[in-house]
C-alpha cells in the first residue's frame, strides 16, 4: 500500500512539489499538452512513453491513465455517444479500443474512466473547520429538475449502455494485460426518480456489484472512491467498512480515492480526512486485511482562501494516509524487542 497523486498539472512545479512529498506513484488525470492523443482521439504509444520517461526522472511511475471518460457534464464529453447511445458510440468505443490496446504496448497498468452523464452535482459549500469550504450535496436542496439533454435516462438504459460498452472493452483489456478502474456515480441520486431523469445506477453497493458482474475478469474492477461510496450509505461508519471487506477480498479494488464525507445518503459534505463519519484508521486496517497491495489517493479536498491552488490540502491529505499506512503497517509487525541498557 503507498500513496499517490491525480494529476491534471504536470508541469516540472507541480511534480517536484509531488516528489517532495514522497509521491512515487501517479495517476495521470488528462492527456492534453501530452501529445498522447491523436486528433482522432487515439493515442501515441511513443508520447505514452515518453511521458513515463519524463515522470521516472522526478522518481515516479505513472500507475494510471485515463482514459477521457471524464466525471464531467455530458455536453462536455470527448465521447457522447457511449453513455447516451447514440450511433458515434460504436466508432468511440473502437477508439477506447485502441487507446487500452496503446497503454498496453507502453506497459501502463491501469486506465481509469467513468460512465457518468451528469458530472459532479453539488448543492453548495458549507463552512467547515478554519472557516475552509466544504463541497455539499443535499437533495432537499436541489431545485433543477428538468431533463438533460438525454431525456428520460431510466435505469434499463443506463444498464443497456454500460452493458454494450463493456462487452467490447473489457475482452480487450484482458488481451492486454491492462486494468480498468470505473470510478462510482457521485453523488448517489434517489434510486427511484434519479436527478434530472437519470438513473445513476453505479450510485450504490448493489448497483457496483452488479456492474462487476456484467463482465467477469481480473481487469474489471474499480476506482474505489471511499468518499462515494460512504455517499451511498446510510451509515457510513459501518457500512464503508464493509464495503471495502466485499469488494476487497474479490480483488475489485485497483486504487483507492481516499476520503471522508459528514452525513450520509443523499445529504453529506466532504470534509478532512480526520473529521468525517469514518474512522480512517479502521478503513486502512481493513484494506491491509483484505490485501490490498494498491495506491492510494486524496480527492475532493475542502476550499481555502489561504490555499487557492490547494496544495497544502492536499499535502494534509497524503502526509495523514502515508502515516495510516505506516502504523497498519507496523502494527502487522511483531514488538521489537526492548532495547537492554
Amino acid at each position: 500500500m503507498y500513496i499517490g497523486e491525480q494529476l491534471n498539472d504536470l508541469s516540472d512545479r507541480k511534480l517536484t512539489w509531488a516528489a517532495q512529498l514522497g509521491v512515487e506513484h501517479l495517476a495521470v488525470n488528462t492527456t492534453r499538452g501530452t501529445g498522447i492523443e491523436n486528433e482522432d482521439g487515439t493515442w501515441n504509444v511513443a508520447a505514452i512513453k515518453a511521458l513515463q520517461k519524463r515522470l521516472a526522472g522526478f522518481g515516479m511511475t505513472m500507475d494510471v491513465l485515463t482514459l477521457d471518460l471524464q466525471s464531467t457534464y455530458m455536453t462536455h464529453h470527448r465521447f457522447p455517444g457511449i453513455m447516451r447511445g447514440l450511433p458515434s458510440r460504436d466508432a468511440e468505443i473502437e477508439v477506447i479500443k485502441q487507446n487500452i490496446r496503446a497503454a498496453g504496448e507502453a506497459g501502463v497498468p491501469c486506465l481509469k474512466y467513468n460512465l457518468n452523464l451528469l458530472g459532479v452535482p453539488r448543492t453548495g459549500r458549507t463552512v467547515g473547520r478554519g472557516g475552509a469550504l466544504y463541497s455539499h450535496f443535499d437533495i432537499a436542496k436541489w431545485t433543477d429538475h428538468s431533463l438533460t439533454e438525454a431525456g428520460p435516462m431510466p435505469a434499463e438504459k443506463m444498464w443497456e449502455v454500460i452493458t454494450y460498452f463493456l462487452e467490447r472493452v473489457v475482452p480487450v483489456a484482458e488481451e492486454c494485460g491492462v486494468k480498468l478502474a470505473c470510478h462510482p456515480h457521485d453523488p448517489p441520486v434517489p434510486h427511484d426518480t434519479g436527478l434530472r431523469g437519470v438513473h445513476c445506477v453505479l450510485g450504490s453497493i448493489d448497483g457496483l456489484k452488479k456492474f462487476l458482474s456484467i463482465a467477469p475478469s481480473k481487469y474489471h474492477g474499480l476506482n474505489f472512491c471511499q468518499g462515494t461510496v460512504a455517499e451511498m450509505c446510510r451509515n457510513p461508519a459501518t457500512e464503508v467498512l464493509d464495503a471495502i471487506r466485499h469488494f476487497g477480498r474479490e480483488k475489485k479494488i485497483f486504487m483507492v480515492h481516499f476520503r471522508n464525507i459528514k452525513g450520509g445518503y443523499l445529504n453529506f459534505e466532504e470534509v478532512y480526512p480526520d473529521n468525517g463519519d469514518v474512522d480512517m484508521y479502521a478503513a486502512m486496517r481493513v484494506y491491509r486485511e483484505v490485501g490490498y497491495e494498491g495506491m492510494f489517493l486524496p480527492d475532493h479536498v475542502p476550499q481555502s482562501d489561504v490555499d487557492p491552488d490547494g496544495e497544502r490540502q492536499h499535502s494534509f491529505a497524503l502526509g495523514y494516509i502515508r502515516a495510516l499506512i505506516q502504523v497498519v503497517t507496523s502494527d502487522s509487525k511483531p514488538p521489537r524487542p526492548p532495547l537492554g541498557f
